[in-house]
């Protein structure tokens, strides 16, 4: 897989952490330095650990489906672009609001946790397809791990000067990745000789 591909698969699974933070950020009166810190660096790492959590749990059950494992990659891939899809088309029906205003305006470790977990099981399943074809993880998983950082750290700085309508543009973000998804899967079934 290529560094391009990776990076796609990052901004991909980045998109919901980047929701989460432009959404607290938009409805806070200030944010701080620590603020971006702290929702970069826990989106960020539980992101990259992930995958590479799926990846081990991929790698356990190599040898059971390892004669069908480029379906079984392309169907974890299509699952969590149908997944996105689906997601951004709710999100079209919330018209954009965010649901943040009951966070606070300083969110406790615990709670930020449970939300990139929540926002990091997508790549859970991307790393469990990256073992189905043989890919390393550790490569990946820092890339999409250090892309989520960046990208939280981008969304809450932008969040200060963008209002809650900037939220809209997670359906467009969210559709791009599905593609992006859709496109590697199958390219896997393409260089497993099934077209």
């Amino acid at each position: 897989m290529q560094l391009l591909e990776i990076f796609g698969i990052a901004v991909a699974l980045s998109v919901d952490a980047m929701v989460v933070a432009l959404c607290w950020g938009a409805v806070q009166p200030r944010i701080k330095l620590s603020h971006v810190l702290k929702f970069s660096v826990v989106f960020g790492a539980f992101q990259a650990l992930m995958p590479a959590l799926g990846w081990l749990a991929g790698g356990a059950l190599y040898s059971l489906i390892n004669a069908w494992d480029h379906w079984v990659a392309f169907g974890l891939l299509f699952f969590v672009a149908v997944s996105m899809i689906r997601e951004a088309f709710e999100k079209d029906e919330d018209d954009g609001q965010c649901e943040c205003r009951s966070m606070g305006s300083d969110i406790a470790w615990g709670k930020l946790a449970m939300l990139a977990v929540a926002t990091s099981l997508d790549a859970l399943a991307v790393g469990f397809s990256f073992a189905m074809v043989s890919m390393p993880i550790a490569g990946p998983a820092a890339i999409i791990g250090i892309v989520c950082a960046l990208l939280t750290a981008l969304a809450m700085l932008a969040a200060g000067v963008l209002s809650e309508k900037a939220a809209r543009h997670s359906k467009k973000l969210s559709l791009l990745g599905a593609a992006v998804l859709l496109l590697i899967g199958l390219r896997i079934l393409f260089e497993h000789g099934v077209f």
